[in-house]
Parts: C-alpha cells; sequence; structure tokens
C-alpha cells in the first residue's frame, strides 16, 4: 500500500515538473529544473516519440546545465532514437576523455555504430562496456541485444542473451527474447524451447502463449497452434488477436466452420476489423453460403466505402448468384480503387460473356493479359471469342501472342492447330498440332471440340496415334 501511495505522489509530481516545462515554453518564459527533472522531462518525450519536444528540453536543459554529462548523455540518446547515429558519435566525440569511458557513453556509442551497420565496431564497443561494468550486466546484456535487433542481427542479439542466461536462467525478459529472436532466425524448435522456459516460471502469460502458437503454425503443427491459442484466450478471454490466428489457422485447414465461429467471436470484440470481415465473406463463400457472404462484404463497404476487396468480394458473391449484372457494378467500383488488379479484370469480363457483351469482355480480357501477360486463361478465353466469331486469323495472332508469353503450352498450341485446319492451312495446322502432341496430349480435347472433323480426318488421326 505504502508502495502504491509513493507510486502515485511521483506520478503527480512528475505531472507538475511536465506542466511547468509545458508552460514555460508557451509562456517564452524562464523556470530552473534540475539535471534529474531535465532527465525525466526528456525521457518521458522520448517514450512517446516526440523528438521535437525532446530536442527542446535538452537544448534548454544544456543552457542551465552545460557541464552536465547526463544531459549530454540523453542528447546522444535523442539523435539514436530519431535515427540521426552518425550526429551522435559527434556529440560522443567531443566529451572529454574521462567522460568518454563512462560505461553508458561505451554502450551508446555501440548502439549508434550498430546503426550505421558497423557491426564489428559495435560487438567492440559493447565488450567494453561488459568489461567495465560491475552490476546490471543483465540490463547491459537485454540492451545489447535490442541494438543488435534494430539492425536485424539477431544470431548476434542471441549471443548476448545467451550470455545473459548464462548468469539467470530464470530471467523472464531475457527467455521471452531469446524465443523471439530464434523465431526471426526461423529455428523454431529453439524458439519453442524458450517460451517453454519462459512458462515454466510464469504459465499465465497470454502473449507467450499466443507466440507460441504463431511458431508451431510456421512449424506446420496446426493442432499444437490451436491448443496454444486456446490457452492464450482462455488466460485472457479478450485477447483479440488470438482469436484472430485462430480463426486464420482454421481457414487455412479448410475447416470453414470453426473459422466462421471463431471470426465472429473474434469480430465481438473488433467489430470494424475489414480484413476479419472479408475473411469471413471468404469462408461463407467457402460453405456455399453466398447470402451471407455477400452481408459481410457489405459490412466491409458500410465501414470503408472505399474498400475494393470489399466490393469485389461483393462481386464474387452476386457471381455465384447468377446476378451478373449485380456484380458487374460491384467489380467495376473495385476496380475503381484498384485498376492495376488482373483479377478483377478477369471476373469482370467474365461476368460481361454471362450476359453477352462480348466486346466489353474481350476489352477486359485485354486488360488482364495487359497486368498479367502469363494468365494463359485469359489468353484462351480472348481466342475463343475470336473463334466463335470465326475470325481465325485475330484468334491465331492472339494464341501466337500467348505461346510468346506462355511458351509450350499445349491448350494455346491445339487452339493454334485447330484454327489453321479451320482456314484449311493443312501445312501450318499438322506443325502445330505435331508440336502440342510433343507437350503433351492432356488438352486434345479443346483441339476436336473447335475442329470435330479431326476424328474422323485419317491423316489427323495417324499422327495423333504415332505421337501417343
Amino acid at each position: 500500500m505504502d508502495q502504491e501511495r509513493e507510486q502515485i505522489q511521483e506520478e503527480d509530481e512528475f505531472r507538475q515538473v511536465l506542466e511547468r516545462f509545458e508552460e514555460m515554453l508557451k509562456r517564452s518564459v524562464s523556470y530552473f529544473f534540475d539535471v534529474e527533472q531535465f532527465e525525466m522531462i526528456i525521457d518521458y518525450f522520448l517514450d512517446i516519440r516526440n523528438y521535437k519536444r525532446a530536442f527542446d528540453a535538452v537544448e534548454i536543459a544544456m543552457r542551465q546545465h552545460p557541464k552536465s554529462t547526463e544531459i549530454h548523455i540523453k542528447l546522444i540518446q535523442i539523435y539514436i532514437e530519431s535515427g540521426n547515429p552518425s550526429n551522435a558519435l559527434e556529440v560522443m566525440n567531443e566529451l572529454s576523455e574521462w567522460e568518454g569511458e563512462n560505461t553508458e557513453v561505451i554502450f551508446l556509442r555501440g548502439t549508434a555504430l550498430a546503426h550505421l551497420g558497423k557491426i564489428k565496431e559495435a560487438e567492440k564497443q559493447f565488450d567494453l562496456a561488459l568489461s567495465k561494468a560491475m552490476d546490471d550486466k543483465i540490463d547491459i546484456l537485454i540492451n545489447i541485444s535490442i541494438a543488435f535487433e534494430n539492425a536485424k542481427k539477431y544470431d548476434l542479439a542471441i549471443k548476448y542473451l545467451k550470455i545473459a542466461f548464462q548468469i539467470d536462467e530464470a530471467n523472464l525478459p531475457v527467455l521471452y527474447d531469446l524465443g523471439y529472436y530464434y523465431e526471426r532466425l526461423h529455428n523454431y524448435t529453439a524458439s519453442i524451447e524458450y517460451y517453454n522456459k519462459y512458462l515454466d516460471q510464469d504459465p499465465y502469460s497470454d502473449n507467450v502463449w499466443y507466440n507460441v502458437g504463431v511458431v508451431y503454425f510456421k512449424m506446420n503443427k496446426p493442432l499444437k497452434a490451436l491448443e496454444a491459442y486456446d490457452f492464450a484466450i482462455a488466460i485472457n478471454p479478450f485477447y483479440a488477436s488470438a482469436y484472430f490466428n485462430k480463426a486464420n489457422l482454421y481457414a487455412t485447414e479448410g475447416d470453414y466452420t470453426n473459422a466462421v465461429k471463431v471470426y465472429k467471436e473474434f469480430l465481438d470484440l473488433e467489430p470494424d476489423h475489414i480484413q476479419a470481415w472479408c475473411y469471413l465473406g471468404e469462408c461463407y463463400e467457402e460453405t456455399g453460403a453466398f447470402d451471407l457472404s455477400l452481408k459481410a462484404y457489405q459490412k466491409v463497404i458500410e465501414i470503408d466505402n472505399s474498400n475494393a476487396e470489399g466490393w469485389y468480394g461483393a462481386g464474387l458473391a452476386y457471381m455465384s448468384k447468377e446476378k451478373f449484372k449485380d456484380a458487374i457494378v460491384h467489380i467495376l467500383k473495385a476496380i475503381e480503387f484498384q485498376n492495376d488488379n488482373p483479377e478483377l479484370w478477369f471476373n469482370l469480363a467474365e461476368c460481361y460473356m454471362r450476359i453477352g457483351s462480348q466486346s466489353r469482355a474481350m476489352k477486359c480480357y485485354i486488360n488482364t493479359i495487359n497486368l498479367d501477360p502469363k494468365d494463359k486463361e485469359a489468353w484462351d478465353n480472348l481466342a475463343a471469342i475470336y473463334l466463335k466469331g470465326k475470325k481465325y486469323l485475330k484468334a491465331i495472332q492472339v494464341l501466337f501472342k500467348a505461346d510468346m508469353e506462355n511458351p509450350d503450352d499445349p491448350k494455346i498450341l491445339f487452339m493454334t492447330a485447330a484454327c489453321w485446319f479451320l482456314l484449311n492451312d493443312m501445312k501450318n495446322g499438322l506443325i502445330f498440332l505435331k508440336k502440342a502432341l510433343d507437350t503433351g496430349s492432356e488438352s486434345i480435347e479443346i483441339f476436336y471440340e473447335l475442329y470435330p472433323a479431326g476424328k474422323s480426318e485419317k491423316y489427323i488421326q495417324k499422327i495423333i496415334n504415332t505421337k501417343r
């Protein structure tokens, strides 16, 4: 009780200090603060990443306490945290020789060097800081690991944390970070090992259970992952991310019924989460519940009228319900916000085909292949429109381009062969028929569908039987 009262009192005192500082800036007057108060003010602004205010505080502090090493250290911290490690090094170089040997300054020099990618030099500084440290070595080791984490050198972060682990095998922050860094290195077995050591000390950590679930999912162990997410939820029934990941896992495994149930539980906690509504819509679509799928996507549109995924999902739901005119309206709206997505153009083309608007469908297929030249189905469908209109040379031109983008595709080659035969060009027809058969005969039915006479023409059958 005394400790709580003392903490409240300290918070009140700091609030008063902060208010005086803000008033000083606002009114352009001068108030005196001791070094410790300035440190508290600067730390506050660093915590909320208001670097401008932190610099203001340092500037005033240096005028009031020009020889304070502590204030210079705060300036170095601001430069490092605001992404200016070179400036931080300049300040450190200006410090006196005695101050430059300060353990905290040595550590900060290592941090600045790590930010600059000078990893070997950073290691030397960190090792020097450790050799000078008389106590709090674990805190220093943790801070070193954070510096290397920021530099994305997780192997080095682990190296220093392992030293901390040797000093205290039950230190929770060390165990947590080891689990996290090993995960970043894709060493999932080691990650689970250290997370489990953490849970041996604190089995009611919802966050660690959640992390364990994430790692097991990456290890392709869905049952273990589900168990971990369930523990996280049991400890904290309001842990939204655990519900979300659990639902995603069910969806990935094809268990759409359970995925729907858990997405709805998640949405009870975060009702305006657009991605969850989209995933819910997909799950409903997979189970054939197209009306519910449509409602989910309509909810997305209600939350954000400019969300392309919501408009497109609603369009797909209308397609599934064979309401193609409604689908066209919604997919066109999605294209307004995402006109570089070939999938949108392809499905819009499909809708136009279903309502008999071939000219519009052709334009959409052309947009599709302009965005994704490897989309074989779009090439095939575009050529098929020309074939249906008996524009065989146009179809051949399309198929020639398709073959350049997708070489040796049997379907494209069989379609090309059929076109030449339909033009009574037997020579080219046989060339492409042989080429198609050399790549595989699995698409030969498309050839017969387009050129039924091929089934009865002996010379064609002879080539087909020879190639088989």
